[in-house]
């Protein structure tokens, strides 16, 4: 009869077994348990502590640029105000000029009072004189109408009005006392002058272009200036006026008489002969 195994022979196989058991649970093609266990926990170790860095420099550095307001004088920055004025802003160019036919001619003023035909008008300053005009030959009305008159002995015109509204037939009357008053610096002279009318847009000294207004300059005329009252009883007296001529005057009238007798007899002497005196 066997006897019944003792608690410590059963300790004994039981730990004889631990290396075959050891073996079995863990093949020895793999690498050992404990490496594996140490690099996973390195690993681990690692991923935090990259987490907490990559934490860490979200914090410090955002992602969004960093931007210096130049604005110091306090006023808050707004994007309506650009956004507004750049959808509101409207740009303006000048207009363009019209052309046409360089072969037409360019416009001209035809004087109505007074005509060409008249000759040389003689006003007084102190008086109204009224010019009116047409225009030939237009085909680019101009947007106003300068009017002006010029002199010999002067260097500059003297500017009756500007921006004369453009009317067909025109129509200007120059009140030459107002203007004599006003023009002190310059005053006007006894003299002859040219009456001018321009295109408020070109002036006296613009081209002639076809189809707009050139400078008219076709109109001469005369002033004078009254002079005070000479009694003629004082001794005064008037060269021009009849009546009063002086003596060297007298003697130039009898030598004309002279002049036409002896031409009168010369020509009838030649014509009929000295027969006709006898």
């Amino acid at each position: 009869m066997k006897t019944p195994l003792s608690v410590g022979h059963l300790v004994v196989t039981l730990l004889s077994l631990t290396p075959a058991v050891s073996a079995l649970a863990w093949p020895r093609w793999l690498p050992e348990i404990d490496a594996l266990v140490v690099r996973a926990d390195d690993a681990s170790a690692e991923e935090g502590s990259n987490d907490e860095d990559q934490q860490s420099t979200t914090k410090k550095s955002p992602m969004q640029p960093i931007t210096t307001s130049l604005n110091t004088g306090g006023m808050a920055e707004t994007g309506t105000a650009t956004d507004s004025a750049t959808s509101n802003s409207t740009r303006t160019s000048a207009p363009k000029k019209t052309q046409f036919n360089p072969q037409d001619p360019a416009g001209g003023v035809a004087m109505i009072t007074p005509s060409v035909m008249d000759g040389l008008q003689l006003y007084k300053i102190e008086d109204k004189i009224k010019w009116v005009w047409n225009y030939t030959n237009l085909q680019g009305k101009p947007a106003a109408i300068d009017v002006y008159i010029k002199c010999s002995k002067v260097a500059q015109p003297w500017t009756l009005t500007q921006n004369m509204s453009f009317a067909e037939p025109a129509t200007f009357v120059w009140d030459t006392d107002a203007f004599k008053k006003k023009s002190v610096a310059t005053p006007l002279l006894t003299e002859q002058y040219t009456l001018v009318i321009a295109d408020s847009d070109g002036g006296i000294s613009a081209a002639p272009e076809a189809g707009f207004l050139a400078p008219f300059s076709g109109i001469r005329f005369g002033l004078y200036e009254k002079k005070a009252y000479h009694d003629n009883g004082d001794g005064y007296q008037c060269a021009s006026c009849s009546g009063a001529m002086s003596g060297l005057d007298t003697r130039a009238v009898g030598v004309a008489m002279a002049m036409s007798a002896v031409t009168v007899l010369s020509f009838t002497w030649f014509v009929a002969g000295v027969g006709a005196f006898v």
